[in-house]
C-alpha cells in the first residue's frame, strides 16, 4: 500500500497493510460534519491504540497534530479545541489533503523516538465525484504491518511465541 519513497528515519518504512476508516456526507452548517467527523475519526484511532495496549502493544506518548491551510484555519481551531490539550495547531502545506485538513496521531516508540502512527483528513474526492460542493470525505490509516513490527512489547512476544 505505501509504495512511495518514505524519508530514512526511524520509524518510517513502505508498509502493505494498512487499517482505514472512511466517512462520507453532506456538510452541515458552520463545517459541523467536518469537525465532527474528524474528531470521531481521531478519538476512534486513539481508543484502538488503548485498546491494543491491553493486548501487549506499547505507545508510549501521544499528541495530536491539527493541520490546516489558512482557508480551514477556523475548523482545524474548532477540531483541536475539541480534542483539548492533546492536541496542537500547525500549518497545512501539503496538497495531497485537498479538503484543507489533516492530522496526525503522534506516538513515542519504544527506542523514545517520536513517529507519526495515524494520519488522516479531508479530501475534495466525493465532491468532485458527486459534482457536489457539500459533499465531504474523510479518510485515516494506520500501517497495521508497522504497529505489529514496531510496538509489541517484548513480554507479550515472549508469550506470544
Amino acid at each position: 500500500i505505501r509504495t512511495q519513497p518514505v524519508p530514512k528515519k526511524p520509524g518510517h518504512s513502505q508498509h502493505f497493510r494498512v487499517f482505514v476508516l472512511g466517512s462520507g456526507g453532506r456538510e452541515a452548517k458552520d463545517h459541523a460534519f467536518t469537525v465532527d467527523t474528524v474528531v470521531r475519526h481521531v478519538r476512534t484511532m486513539l481508543g484502538a491504540l488503548e485498546r491494543l495496549e491491553r493486548h501487549g502493544y506499547s505507545f508510549g506518548r501521544r499528541r495530536v497534530d491539527v493541520l490546516a491551510t489558512s482557508e480551514r484555519k477556523e475548523v482545524g481551531d474548532r477540531v483541536a479545541e475539541s480534542l483539548g490539550d492533546l492536541a496542537t495547531r500547525k500549518p497545512l502545506e501539503h496538497p495531497y489533503y485537498s479538503g484543507g485538513l489533516r492530522y496526525q496521531i503522534w506516538v513515542t516508540a519504544p527506542g523514545g523516538s517520536e513517529l507519526p502512527l495515524v494520519d488522516g483528513g479531508v479530501f475534495d474526492w466525493l465532491a468532485k465525484l458527486a459534482s457536489n460542493r457539500r459533499a465531504v470525505y474523510v479518510a485515516t490509516g494506520t500501517g497495521a504491518q508497522l504497529i505489529a513490527l514496531r510496538f509489541r512489547e517484548a513480554r507479550a512476544a515472549i508469550g506470544a511465541g
